[in-house]
């Protein structure tokens, strides 16, 4: 009986560390901490958030814009277009 309880910690041990090297969440940290945390910027149309490099850019009256898709800068651009009522 006690050689059993060691086998069962010996395997609960070896899955232990399997999972553990396996596992997504044991991903290395990138070495630049700049490439970590990279700025987010949101959308002014659809207001989702998107990394800064990843975003179209537009100038708008001295002003940068940043849009997840040249879509949605199309739409935002046609919104600001039409005449208030």
């Amino acid at each position: 009986m006690s050689r059993l309880i060691l086998y069962l910690i010996i395997l609960a041990a070896l899955y232990w560390v399997v999972k553990r090297i396996f596992s997504p969440a044991t991903k290395r940290r990138a070495a630049n901490p700049e490439e970590a945390s990279e700025e987010m910027v949101q959308d002014p149309h659809c207001r989702c958030y998107i990394p800064k490099s990843q975003s179209y850019a537009i100038s708008l009256n001295g002003k940068k814009i940043f849009f997840c898709s040249q879509d949605c800068c199309h739409k935002y651009l046609a919104s600001k277009s039409l005449p208030k009522a």
